[in-house]
């Protein structure tokens, strides 16, 4: 059936043409032939009466007969051919009897080349008789309604082949298709190609085909037309084309290479194009749409008639727009539009909707009138200002009541102006939108919203500007934009344009409103199609996720069924990876760091082939796989991992994007994490306040992202030592914490971060007891809102255990010793459960309960010596692989470096000397990499100091002066009354009381 129809449609196509290309030749060579060479009919004469018989009069000499009987005229404009041409002449023998056919498909030029010929032979021998027939010129027929002209010649072949012609004649028979007319046989008469055989002269016949050709010619005299090569073809074309159908060589050159060459086909394009004022370009865009827009084309095409002068600005200096919308109403449709768009530098997009043809024919009355404007350049037209003006006055003015159909159709017009406009508004990867913008203030300023077409028109290029301002990660102004699309929306919205609500609830999530987030999914329409209910569910996943709801367990649950139902379903597969990436982040913050990173890494590389190494969403991976190599405590690879999200960002979406800010948060708490020296500190902390001060330009002081900065920088400043810097913005995060936008503020997962941060530098500052009741604190919330509490299995998070940590080390600080022992052997089994036994938080754990265990050693020597040797094995594992993480000198290491040394010291004698070995290097550590004033380095100072007075007396003198260092450099940070200060002195004087110096 597919086939017939091709076939129909092709067959149709082959008509049209054929119709159409013979149609004009026929006519003009008719006319011509009327015009130029019909015989007047002479009158009769009067009857006279009889009289005798007059001398009879002589008749008149007949006229002589003309010697060009050609009907067609001269080509000007005649190219290639010239070899085709040498070998006519060579084939015609002057004054002698000869047969020539010239052959060649239709169309081909055969006509044209022999016009050419005999015009030659006429200008180089102008007595050489030369005669034309065309194919309706061969045979007589009396019958004929209405009669047949008469050729060139006045006759039909078939009668003026009945006189002889001497053999300098020349005679062209043109048969076109019908060379069997040749062969017809007419009574006594016989064939006319008998007729033509005994001619004297020479005939050039002009057939289709070399076998009709040789029926007159013979075997040898046949000349045989191929197609026209390229540089001719093109030359034609361009000859025969008007002054305003412009095109570049290589349009020029297509369109011969479409006609397959053929002379006819390209004079026939040649007059279409420059009969309906288009350009090379417009006809092969519409000839390239296929068989139905090409038998539109070479069929008939209405007339363009000639601009009116009525309606024409130049000359009247005004226009009639009643008038002419009554006689234009296609044309006047596209200038009411041009108009409501604003009238300048309209794209000629904005009217794709009407059909290519009809626009082309339109546009001619326009430019014709001097109504519009065209820049070609830019592909855009303008109103001339005097149409504006007329078309402002005539829609402001009060019309009469006939024309309320005219207004109801002309705000249809408008309604589709809108509606195509939106389609073609740019999209968010382009820049060009100023004329959009300007031309969109002006709609919305002046026409009020009549239709849901026109609504949702509105709608969709708000829903485009939110996209860009959401790309660019302008996110409050790409809310607004998405506020004022749902606003316009027609109640309920249509399913279709739901997407508009959905970036709204989307922005308000990357804002940090999770209150309106919530709000907004509750009023969120019931969706039947698949994809609309599983992005409801991602949402609600999302809001759950950051409100740190249900343990996260419910979110884990929500991302698990999405991401199956996206991969039963085969969904598409950017799609199925989101829902990945989703679920690994998910699982990152409900600490399960290894199966997080399990899922992330096969989303990076899927979306590495899939989509490529710098698309944004293989970025988006990179950052949240090093956001949880970070975790895991894998810092080198997290760093790189986070260096190629930041230069990725950078490129596609600037340096000053939040997503490349969020990348360099990352990286500086990489940073911060590895920190030796301070600079290092430096590096961290000046990427953190730089891309803090950003974002809160962008996303407010108060976003959960930009408070988390700052309790990343506290966190800096207690390792830079700075206590009192550290608590003063410790204690600003957890009120702003405390106040955020979660429903349960003052539990939320942050805000127990800040009380945990806070509860460790108060510990650092001032001691334990003074961090005791926060540490208590804030390991029971976490406990409560992050696991089950029942401490067992794997119902830990790493956050809890962190909290675990440190009250074993406060318990332990406060000589709660046997509590202290406890929790640190829950953190322990816990990290080594759920974070793996290499992790650098496990090895923490190791050396902190070696350290309390040494605060409750035995008295019994063999058991003392049991239990030190056990606590040694345990800091021995934990030193190992903390230098393998952090190097030698990280202040991680150096703790557990000063832990050997306690414990070294408990074996009396023997290990005093290799403790004062280990407390010189922790204290030359300290002081390389943070100076002389940090506490850590004043605290190392003098703990070696002590080491030095228990090793030998030689060193008392030295020890007793860096034990009045020490105390002096904690007055001078933190004044005499800190309790570092006091604490210092108190260890100072029990030095001084214990031990007796020999003067000096």
């Amino acid at each position: 059936m597919a086939t017939q129809e091709i076939s129909s449609v092709s067959t149709q196509l082959s008509e049209a043409i054929a119709s159409f290309l013979f149609t004009s030749f026929d006519d003009a060579t008719k006319n011509l032939a009327s015009r130029l060479h019909e015989k007047p009919v002479e009158d009769e004469p009067e009857p006279t009466p009889p009289q005798s018989e007059p001398e009879p009069e002589p008749e008149p000499e007949p006229e002589p007969e003309p010697l060009f009987n050609v009907p067609y005229e001269k080509n000007p404009h005649f190219v290639g051919r010239n070899d085709k041409l040498s070998e006519l002449f060579s084939l015609w023998k002057p004054g002698q009897s000869g047969r020539i056919a010239v052959v060649g498909l239709g169309g081909i030029g055969k006509t044209e080349l022999v016009v050419e010929f005999v015009y030659r032979v006429q200008k180089i021998s102008p007595t050489t008789p030369i005669f034309w027939f065309r194919s309706i010129d061969l045979v007589s027929n009396t019958d004929a309604t209405p009669p047949i002209p008469g050729s060139a010649t006045g006759m039909q072949l078939d009668q003026w082949l009945d006189k002889s012609r001497g053999p300098e004649s020349m005679l062209v028979v043109d048969t076109a298709d019908d060379f069997d007319v040749l062969l017809q046989e007419d009574g006594e008469n016989g064939q006319l190609l008998d007729k033509l055989r005994v001619f004297g002269g020479t005939i050039i016949v002009l057939a289709r085909n070399a076998q009709s050709g040789e029926r007159l010619a013979g075997p040898h005299d046949i000349l045989t037309l191929q197609d026209l090569d390229l540089e001719s073809s093109a030359s034609l074309l361009r000859s025969r084309l008007g002054p305003h159908a412009k095109g570049t060589t290589a349009e020029i050159e297509e369109v011969a290479k479409s006609m397959t060459f053929l002379p006819r086909a390209i004079l026939q394009v040649a007059t279409i194009i420059t009969k309906t004022c288009m350009t090379v370009a417009q006809f092969l865009k519409l000839y390239n749409r296929g068989d139905s827009m090409r038998l539109r084309l070479f069929n008939k095409i209405k007339p363009v008639t000639q601009p009116d002068p009525r309606f024409s600005v130049i000359g009247r200096g005004v226009v009639d727009i009643r008038a002419f919308r009554n006689t234009f109403p296609e044309p006047s449709q596209i200038l009411y539009q041009l108009y409501s768009l604003g009238g300048r530098d309209v794209p000629l997009s904005i009217f794709s909707a009407v059909d290519p043809l009809d626009m082309i024919l339109i546009m001619f009355h326009l430019r014709g009138h001097v109504l519009v404007i065209e820049d070609v350049k830019n592909d855009t037209i303008s109103l001339h200002p005097l149409v504006n003006f007329a078309l402002r006055s005539f829609l402001s003015s009060a019309r009469p009541e006939e024309d309320d159909d005219r207004i109801e159709e002309e705000r249809c017009w408008f309604a589709e102006a809108m509606t195509t406009f939106a389609d073609r508004y740019p999209d968010a990867n382009c820049e060009d939108r100023d004329w959009w913008r300007g031309c969109f203030a002006q709609v919305l300023g002046t026409y009020d919203l009549q239709s849901d077409s026109l609504k949702v028109a509105i709608a969709t290029v708000h829903h485009k500007e939110a996209a860009y301002f959401k790309q660019k990660g302008r996110y409050a102004e790409a809310l607004r934009m998405a506020e004022l699309a749902q606003r316009v929306l027609p109640d309920p919205v249509p399913a279709e344009h739901l997407v508009v609500v959905q970036e709204q609830i989307d922005l308000l999530d990357l804002l940090g409103k999770y209150r309106d987030v919530q709000t907004a999914l509750q009023k969120y329409p019931d969706d039947e199609e698949q994809s609309g209910v599983l992005w409801k569910r991602r949402m609600q996943a999302r809001l759950e996720q950051e409100e740190g709801a249900n343990s996260y367990d419910s979110a884990v649950e929500i991302f698990q069924e999405i991401k199956n139902s996206k991969e039963a379903t085969h969904a598409p597969m950017s799609d199925f990876l989101l829902s990945v990436d989703d679920y690994g982040g998910v699982l990152m913050l409900k600490g399960r760091y290894q199966d997080a990173a399990v899922a992330c890494r096969k989303a990076l590389a899927d979306r590495t082939a899939f989509l490529g190494s710098s698309h944004k969403d293989t970025l988006a991976s990179f950052h949240h796989l090093a956001t949880i190599l970070r975790l895991e405590g894998k810092f080198d690879e997290a760093l790189h991992y986070a260096q190629e999200a930041i230069r990725g960002r950078e490129t596609i979406s600037g340096p000053d994007h939040p997503d490349t800010l969020q990348s360099k948060i990352v990286k500086a708490r990489i940073l911060t994490s590895v920190a030796t020296s301070l600079s290092n500190f430096d590096e961290a902390e000046s990427l953190l306040v730089d891309s803090s001060n950003r974002l809160s330009a962008i996303l407010t002081e108060a976003h959960p992202i930009v408070i988390a900065c700052r309790s990343d920088r506290a966190a800096i400043m207690l390792a830079r030592g700075k206590y009192d810097a550290s608590e003063q913005m410790n204690r600003a995060t957890l009120s702003a914490r405390e106040h955020g936008p979660w429903t349960e503020p003052s539990t939320h997962p942050d805000t127990l971060t800040s009380k945990h941060q806070l509860a460790e530098l108060l510990r650092y500052k001032e001691g334990c007891r003074a961090a005791d009741a926060l540490s208590e604190e804030a390991l029971t919330e976490r406990t409560e809102i992050l696991t089950n509490g029942t401490l067992t299995g794997n119902d830990f998070h790493p956050d809890q255990l962190t909290s675990l940590h440190h009250r074993a080390i406060v318990l332990s600080g406060l000589g709660e010793h046997q509590a202290a022992l406890q929790k640190i052997d829950f953190a322990l089994t816990g990290r080594r459960t759920i974070l793996g036994s290499t992790h650098p938080d496990v090895y923490i754990s190791m050396t902190w309960k070696g350290e309390i265990m040494r605060s409750q050693l035995p008295s019994d020597s063999s058991q003392r010596s049991q239990a030190l040797d056990a606590i040694e094995e345990l800091h021995r594992q934990a030193l190992e692989g903390l230098t393998w993480i952090f190097g030698s000198e990280h202040q991680n290491t150096l703790q557990c470096v000063t832990n050997i040394a306690l414990a070294k010291n408990e074996r009396g004698p023997s290990g005093h000397a290799e403790a004062e070995t280990l407390y010189r290097h922790v204290y030359r550590a300290y002081q390389r990499n943070l100076g002389d004033l940090h506490p850590e380095t004043l605290k190392s100072k003098s703990r070696l100091a002590e080491a030095m007075r228990i090793l030998s007396p030689l060193y008392h003198t030295e020890a007793k002066k860096m034990w009045r260092e020490a105390c002096a450099g904690f007055s001078k940070i933190f004044g005499a009354d800190a309790y570092l200060t006091i604490a210092a002195y108190k260890g100072y004087e029990k030095f001084l009381k214990t031990y007796t110096f020999p003067d000096p």
